[in-house]
């Protein structure tokens, strides 16, 4: 009985194997679930070679082969859940659900599978490897049933459907396997084990009810192609066995024995199963022979297909297009008449008029009167297609005779005419891409030409900046020297040294003073303004006290606040330490930012300058509540010759220059410049410096005295 319902449900499993593997071998679902019926199979058939010997010896060998089907059991499921649900395990997850499968592989042999089988009645004694295979199916076929639940969830209706009946195929065959193959033997009932692969049926049961009812996998095809060619093998088998048979036994008087018959029925199953590739090569050998001129217009429609699919270069579609046409039509000549060429001197139109718009004309079906189908038999020319899409006419193809002397027939018009829609669809694109292609490389070449012509333009601003530069230079240089003269010999005049002054003569003179003295700022930036353009731009660093040089700054600058009505406050710090600066240039961008907030300050206002030491870094401020900075040009306030529209409408005569320089002063000299303002509100901009970095040494302050 046990043999009897091993073998039904191994040819089950063989046949469901067949039939999913066959469905669709290209998709891994199928695959792996083609290895999980399989692998049951292998399981049954060690299972039913076990039963059917008699030898204990042999018992034991098949016993312990058992092992191979029920070890690639869990893992070709497992697999089978993560392409069927798509999940993703990654490589190293995949050989590591390997490594136990191969294990048990490798115990399969030894006694740590089946130590021995009983004399009397061949039952088993299993050993550590059960133990491991339980262990094995518990976990894989849980962590694949989970998969199944997860996607269960997510899923539409009809995959709801699939889903349910694998999970209970699952279900059906892991419990009643685990207790029967697992559990049982290791109690002591080891016949038990040799039940174990039936249940892999109920799996297969399942999984073939989803395949029928919910179109698990499409089968039918391959079911009624199996079906039709087995029932043609047995029948013609059994026409061609039957008759030997019957003849041999009544005219030779041949009576077959069992092996001869057998022999016979094998010989005619051979002979059936190759008839059909026998009947293939006379099929084309007589096709080479009677039919050379045939074609297949499927065949050349496809080969069509492929080319236009691939191509999208213009000579290469025509020459490729060539070549397929004229090989099945066998004719002497095919060429591209396009309306962008011009190498045609007579044009088909009125041929097409005559024969009432047809997409394809054959010049023997036309009016002999007609004046142009002499022109064209001139040329070789026996039939014409007009190539012509939704968008217009692109031309013709025109073809020659064909070589065997047949006219074309009505089968070479409606394939001509088929070939001609796709062939002009493809030219289309394909000349619409040549013109982006053209369009490209003008555009390249433009590009290129508008380059070249900047660069040339740009070496010429390049050699003028230079100019300018070295004339900012020179004139800068020039001009200083007489400045200094004015200016000191104004200072002299306003502290009395060539007389004493009146009012009027003192407010002209400060005046004049006090624009000299703007100048002298404006040239030093300019100066270095060309230092920085020429990468002589130095800073040279000596011991500084910075409450002496804002002193002095605001000291000269009290007279132009006081001319315009400014209060200048000042809490000058009783102790301040030194520090490593610039001087010269630190003086400039402390005055900078003085003048800068008298004369952006309304008459009546107050500038506060501010000197303060925190614990690492000193800082210098000047506040004032002028007009301030619009915040959307705030960003740009720092930039060589930008001013906003505000403080270009309050002075007009200003250079932009000043923020710019002390900004690049004050960075290339480690520090940080500060900002804030508001518009209408005021405005602070200062400086900081790290006192780590720059706070003078007793060394320094020596080297300086001395």
């Amino acid at each position: 009985m046990l043999t009897f319902v091993l073998s039904v449900c191994a040819l089950a499993l063989a046949v469901l194997s067949a039939v999913i593997i066959y469905a669709n071998y290209k998709e891994a679902s199928n695959r792996w679930l083609g290895a999980y019926t399989a692998s049951g199979l292998l399981w049954l058939l060690a299972n039913l070679a076990a039963n059917l010997t008699t030898d204990r010896h042999d018992n034991l060998i098949f016993s312990r082969l058992t092992l191979v089907g029920a070890a690639l059991l869990p893992l070709a499921y497992l697999f089978f859940c993560v392409s069927f649900t798509h999940a993703r395990l990654g490589r190293a997850k995949e050989v590591l659900a390997c490594v136990p499968i191969v294990v048990l592989l490798c115990l399969v042999p030894t006694k740590l599978n089946i130590s021995s089988v009983s004399q009397s009645d061949f039952t088993i004694q299993p050993g550590i490897a059960y133990l491991l295979l339980l262990i094995v199916f518990i976990g894989y076929f849980g962590y694949g049933i989970s998969l199944l639940v997860e996607n269960y969830r997510h899923a539409q209706q009809i995959r709801r459907q699939q889903l349910y009946f694998i999970i209970m195929g699952t279900l059906f065959t892991l419990i009643p396997g685990i207790v029967v193959s697992g559990i049982l033997p290791l109690l002591g009932y080891s016949q038990a084990a040799s039940f174990g692969p039936v249940v892999t049926v109920f799996f297969a049961l399942f999984t073939a009810i989803a395949i029928l009812k919910h179109h698990l996998f499409d089968i039918r095809f391959f079911v009624i192609r199996a079906a039709a060619y087995g029932f043609t093998v047995v029948l013609i088998s059994l026409f061609y066995l039957l008759p030997a048979i019957w003849l041999m036994a009544h005219f030779v008087h041949v009576h077959l024995a069992g092996t001869t018959f057998i022999v016979l029925a094998f010989l005619s199953l051979l002979l059936t199963v190759a008839y059909r590739y026998l009947r293939k090569l006379f099929d084309r050998l007589t096709k080479r022979i009677f039919y050379r001129h045939y074609y297949d217009p499927q065949d050349v429609l496809d080969q069509l297909s492929d080319l236009l699919a691939h191509t999208i270069d213009i000579a290469r579609l025509q020459q490729g297009s060539k070549q397929i046409i004229v090989e099945a039509l066998n004719i002497a000549m095919l060429e591209y008449w396009l309306d962008k060429d011009e190498h045609a001197d007579i044009s088909p139109t009125p041929l097409f008029r005559q024969a009432r718009g047809q997409s394809v004309v054959v010049l023997d079906e036309l009016s002999e009167h007609h004046a142009l189908i002499e022109d064209f038999r001139a040329k070789d020319i026996a039939a014409v297609v007009r190539l012509r899409t939704t968008h217009g006419e692109l031309g013709y193809l025109v073809l020659g005779f064909k070589k065997s002397g047949e006219p074309y027939s009505q089968k070479d018009k409606r394939l001509l005419s088929t070939i001609a829609d796709e062939i002009a669809i493809s030219l289309q694109n394909a000349l619409h891409f040549e013109e982006i292609q053209n369009f490209n490389k003008t555009l390249q070449a433009r590009i290129a030409q508008a380059t070249n012509e900047l660069r040339r333009t740009n070496d010429k601003l390049k050699a003028l900046d230079e100019t300018k530069d070295e004339f900012i230079t020179m004139a800068s240089h020039q001009l200083r020297t007489p400045l200094t003269s004015v200016k000191g010999y104004l200072s002299m005049v306003l502290e009395g040294d060539a007389g004493k002054l009146n009012a009027q003569q003192k407010q002209l003179l400060t005046q004049s003073f006090i624009s000299s003295q703007r100048m002298v700022y404006l040239i030093a930036d300019l100066l270095n303004l060309s230092r920085l353009n020429t990468g002589k731009f130095v800073i040279d660093s000596t011991p500084v006290d910075l409450t002496e040089v804002v002193q002095g700054e605001i000291d000269q600058l009290h007279e132009t606040a006081k001319s315009r009505n400014l209060t200048l406050v000042y809490d000058r710090p009783a102790s301040f330490p030194p520090m490593m600066l610039d001087e010269t240039k630190i003086h400039q961008v402390v005055m900078n930012f003085i003048d800068n907030a008298i004369y952006y300050t309304p008459s009546g206002g107050t500038i506060t300058i501010g000197l303060k030491e925190t614990p690492t870094s000193v800082e210098y401020t000047v506040s004032d509540n002028g007009i301030g900075v619009p915040k959307a040009e705030q960003h740009r306030l720092f930039t060589k010759f930008y001013r906003a529209g505000n403080a270009r409408r309050a002075r007009p005569d200003g250079t932009g220059l000043g923020l710019f320089m002390a900004k690049k002063v004050i960075a290339a000299q480690g520090g940080t410049i500060l900002f804030q303002s508001e518009e209408g509100k005021g405005s602070m901009f200062g400086f900081r410096f790290s006192k780590a970095k720059h706070m003078a040494t007793l060394a320094n302050m020596t080297e300086k005295k001395v």
